[in-house]
């Protein structure tokens, strides 16, 4: 039986080869098209926007509800015949006794928290028979500004990793403005005016993947994908940026950010990252972890 990473691998190569890095990306139109639960009413968070979102487009679903077999059955409701359930995830939070090693439901002086990885099964609207999907009228988008718990995390980081930010207008890509970067020697990171992304929430997942790729810096993490970087498209440079997509994703999931940016990776480095995963499936779960420390 595969574990829970493993699944989640499988998922983001499949979603790599038809998508590119799109799924990465959920629209932010409204509630509408967010992901949740019809049964309760709540939106997903984590990384289940991601996931669920890459599901309901490639099957061409209309709607993004689901729910469980069982809330499915409690509202009236039946799962059609030979339907295939999707995962969501979630973080169960213990303490584990450092004198003992017994896991507690509270914390003491002597205990740390520990986070497990567990999941459960889903169906959408569209796979079950004897319910309408709920109508929910999405949202219009108004300016962008300034989200504070996202910018809090930034500034705390770059201030403590006394790393420079410059917001820069769009002059061209050879002389810095209007692409988002980060400069290794320098340690550095450029980004584009807030004002000239579609929405606040990609601005922040893009500024995510810029810094996670700071964390990698020899005074850091000292990671490979940045200390022992030679060229863009090499297989270091994949390795690299699939470790800060997925870091960029983890925290705009945290935060409950659902970014709508566009495609910012060509289509040639995407079939080398995929090509690279293929080759050696760990790859993913190595990204994770990385992106995770």
């Amino acid at each position: 039986m595969k574990n829970i990473y493993e699944k989640i691998n499988d998922q983001v190569l499949e979603g790599l080869e038809k998508k590119g890095m799109r799924w990465f990306m959920p629209w932010k139109s409204g509630k509408a098209l967010q992901p949740m639960n019809y049964a309760t009413g709540k939106y997903y968070r984590g990384f289940n926007p991601f996931m669920l979102n890459f599901v309901m487009e490639d099957r061409e679903y209309q709607h993004n509800q689901w729910m469980t077999y069982k809330q499915a059955q409690a509202k009236g409701g039946q799962v059609k015949t030979g339907e295939k359930s999707s995962v969501v995830y979630f973080y169960k939070v213990s303490y584990k006794d450092n004198k003992t090693g017994k896991y507690l439901d509270e914390p003491t002086e002597d205990s740390e928290q520990v986070f497990a990885l567990r999941y459960y099964n889903v169906f959408n609207i569209a796979q079950i028979e004897g319910l309408e999907p709920l109508k929910l009228e999405a949202e219009p988008k108004g300016d962008n500004e300034r989200i504070q718990e996202a910018q809090d995390v930034c500034d705390k980081y770059l201030t403590e990793q006394k790393i420079m930010l410059k917001e820069e207008a769009y002059k061209n890509m050879f002389e810095g403005g209007g692409r988002a970067y980060y400069n290794i020697k320098k340690d550095f990171i450029g980004m584009p005016l807030l004002e000239s992304f579609e929405d606040s929430d990609s601005y922040y997942k893009t500024l995510f993947h810029e810094m996670a790729h700071s964390t990698g810096h020899e005074s850091r993490l000292n990671r490979k994908g940045i200390t022992e970087f030679q060229a863009w498209g090499d297989e270091t440079y994949a390795r690299e940026e699939l470790v800060a997509e997925i870091s960029a994703m983890y925290l705009s999931g945290l935060i409950g950010l659902n970014p709508h940016d566009s495609v910012m990776n060509s289509q040639a480095y995407i079939k080398g990252w995929c090509e690279e995963l293929k080759d050696k499936p760990r790859e993913c779960v190595y990204a994770m972890s990385q992106a995770t420390k």
